[in-house]
């Protein structure tokens, strides 16, 4: 006997049923109606990239370990998109000088990257990228975080429910200069924290003292900083150092926009990719049965400049999908999705062709009209089971025309709902 195929997906990826679809279309819906009331443009860019675009910027992990690469028959190295920003950033230096600035674009795109399948992560997913490009100042790190906090809130999100998390990467290297921390320490340092939330305290210690080569002091001063890291900021402002001022102005403009209820330093909060050059955010969702990040993003000045010699400084944020639709369920923010069949007609059985063709009659009517229309196309089959399909697909109503009707140009709808019906002439009707 033959083997037959598995009908499970490729590990890490998902088949979306019509009930999964529902879910999809509602948040992407979402998310494109809060970019666009920023004045944000939809774009996309191709699935797959050369390799080289990834190499150059996005990170060891992500490129030595999860990116899916092959040689094409051009001997070509391709590599499928893990993320979108090199991708935007190619694109906008394509155009540089025919695009009006500041620049705010927006994507749903579809990624993969191989990761352990788990819970809030597979290997495809797809992502919402928002991006503003040529705006220098904070405003812009400010507009990306107030379109984050909205985005979330649009589904119904209240304050108790997540958390914007700010840190920047200029602070992390200046403090990490006065540490007196050398580039490979401080690369060991990085991952360690960026890791911190999910291991023991330990476990930290020991690897950035076993790893980083940590002495105890600069341990003790690195957990202090980030436990409490306000004084250190406010002594670094002080001394004049770029990034504490810039994350200080930045919290300054928080302050008095009311973001700052659900906004808040956290030093941990390192980003992996590096191209990220000053403010880096992360969403969290404070639900502790899912309590993880669900996006993030920053500020990155140099990417474009990979492409040429134009440089232009792009700030924008992530959020996937999978993490984002669990963050819904959690809290218990999907919507009870209304039924999208308003008729159902039915098909008298019977040999008579009049059936088939007042059925296809009917239905053309109704989807002229605007409305969603679903028919049953087998002969001689006995109308209780057609009213069953039509109870199962979530039909409004259903129209049966029988022998009576036919002869006497009328319709019998029936209101599934309230499980009542009427005679209706075809005409009235």
């Amino acid at each position: 006997m033959t083997n037959k195929l598995s009908t499970q997906p490729y590990k890490g990826s998902r088949d979306f049923y019509p009930s999964d679809m529902k879910i999809r279309n509602f948040i992407f819906d979402n998310w494109k109606k809060v970019c666009k009331s920023y004045g944000y443009e939809e774009y996309d860019g191709p699935f797959l990239e050369s390799f080289e675009v990834y190499a150059a910027k996005s990170g060891e992990e992500l490129v030595n370990e999860q990116l899916y690469s092959f040689t094409d028959r051009g001997d070509r190295k391709i590599a499928i998109r893990p993320e979108m920003t090199p991708t935007l950033a190619r694109m906008i230096a394509q155009k540089i000088n025919e695009l009006p600035r500041p620049i705010r674009w927006f994507s749903i795109a579809n990624f993969w990257r191989y990761e352990k399948p788990q819970r809030g992560r597979g290997r495809e997913f797809f992502q919402l990228n928002t991006d503003i490009f040529g705006v220098e100042g904070r405003e812009a790190d400010l507009e990306i975080i107030s379109l984050m906090a909205d985005l979330i809130k649009s589904f119904g999100a209240k304050e108790n429910m997540f958390e914007i998390r700010i840190n920047n990467r200029k602070l992390m290297d200046n403090f990490y200069k006065k540490l007196g921390l050398e580039v490979g320490q401080i690369k060991i340092v990085n991952k360690a924290i960026d890791k911190r939330n999910k291991i023991s305290e330990e476990e930290f210690e020991k690897w950035l003292s076993e790893d980083a080569k940590l002495q105890s002091k600069q341990i003790t001063n690195l957990s202090d900083f980030i436990e409490n890291p306000y004084p250190t900021i406010n002594s670094m402002c002080d001394e004049k150092y770029e990034g504490a001022l810039e994350l200080t102005e930045l919290m300054n403009l928080i302050n008095e926009t009311n973001l700052n209820d659900f906004i808040r330093i956290d030093v941990s909060t390192i980003r992996g990719l590096d191209y990220y050059t000053g403010t880096v955010f992360e969403i969290f969702d404070l639900n502790p049965i899912n309590s993880r990040a669900i996006g993030g993003g920053g500020r990155y000045d140099d990417l474009i400049g990979l492409f040429g010699n134009e440089k232009l400084t792009g700030t924008g944020f992530a959020i996937g999908d999978i993490t984002f639709t669990d963050f819904l369920q959690t809290w218990g923010l999907l919507p009870e999705f209304n039924d999208e069949i308003d008729y159902f007609v039915t098909l008298w059985p019977s040999e008579n062709q009049q059936f088939i063709l007042k059925t296809l009659e009917i239905s053309k009517k109704l989807r002229e009209k605007g409305f969603k229309v679903s028919t049953w196309l087998e002969k001689n089959t006995k109308i209780d089971k057609q009213l069953k399909y039509a109870d199962k697909i979530g039909a409004d109503f259903t129209i049966i025309v029988g022998e009576n009707e036919l002869k006497n140009d009328t319709l019998l709808v029936k209101n599934m709902k309230e499980k009542s019906q009427s005679e209706i002439k075809l005409e009235d009707f």
